[in-house]
C-alpha cells in the first residue's frame, strides 16, 4: 500500500542513520492525549503490540483529497507552520501494518465528542447526558463509566472507511483517509521530497 507522511528533517535523518523511526508520547500535545491514548489501544488491538511503553502513532496519509489526489500537495497549507522545512516520504506498507481512518472522522475522539450513527441518534445521546447532569463539551472524559464507554466505542466509526452519511462523512471516494503505524523503516522508503512549509 502506497502512502506518505509529513515529517521534519530531522526525521528523515534519524531514519536514514538508525535505519527505524517511532514517535513517543512526550511529543503529543496534552490536548489530546486522550485521543491518542485510545488509537494507541486500537492499534494494538488492530495492528499488535507497541514495542515500548511511550511509543506513538506514526500518521500517514492513504488518501490525502480524494481518490484522486492521494499524495499530499505541498503547495498547501497546514502540513507544517509556516516556513518550516518539512520532508513528504513516501512509502510502500503491507496493510496489515497500517489502521486507516476517516480524517474528518478522528475529530470526534480529538475533541471528545461523540460520534452519532444519525443526527436523531446525536440528539438522544445529548439528551441522555442532560437528564444525567453531564455535557462531553466541558467534562474530558466523562465521569461516568457508561456514557464514556459508549463515547469511545462510538469512534471506531472512523474505522468503517464504506460509511457514507452526508451529515458526518463523505463517499469513500471522496473520504480524506489517514493511517497509522507503529514505525517506517528506511527498507519502506520510495521517495522523498523536500520542501518549506507554506
Amino acid at each position: 500500500m502506497k502512502l506518505w507522511t509529513i515529517q521534519t528533517p530531522e526525521v528523515w535523518s534519524s531514519l536514514q542513520s538508525r535505519g527505524i523511526w517511532q514517535a513517543c508520547e512526550p511529543f503529543v500535545s496534552d490536548d489530546w492525549r486522550e485521543a491518542y491514548r485510545w488509537i494507541v489501544g486500537q492499534m494494538e488491538m488492530r495492528l499488535g503490540p507497541r514495542t515500548h511503553d511511550d511509543q506513538m502513532p506514526v500518521w500517514v496519509w492513504r488518501q490525502w483529497d480524494g481518490a484522486r489526489r492521494s499524495r499530499p500537495d505541498l503547495r498547501s497549507r497546514g502540513h507544517l507552520p509556516t516556513g518550516t522545512q518539512g520532508v513528504r516520504i513516501e512509502v510502500e506498507l503491507d496493510e496489515g501494518r497500517v489502521l486507516l481512518s476517516d480524517f474528518e472522522l478522528w475529530h470526534y475522539a480529538l475533541n471528545y465528542w461523540y460520534l452519532p450513527t444519525s443526527v436523531r441518534d446525536g440528539r438522544e445521546f445529548d439528551r441522555k447526558l442532560k437528564t444525567a447532569g453531564l455535557c462531553y463539551y466541558r467534562t474530558k472524559p466523562l465521569p461516568n463509566i457508561e456514557h464514556r464507554v459508549q463515547i469511545e466505542r462510538s469512534w471506531e466509526r472512523i474505522f468503517d472507511l464504506r460509511w457514507e452519511n452526508r451529515a458526518f462523512t463523505a463517499k469513500r471516494e471522496d473520504k480524506t483517509i489517514q493511517g497509522v503505524v507503529w514505525e517506517i523503516r528506511r527498507d519502506d522508503v520510495r521517495d522523498v521530497v523536500e520542501f518549506i512549509a507554506r
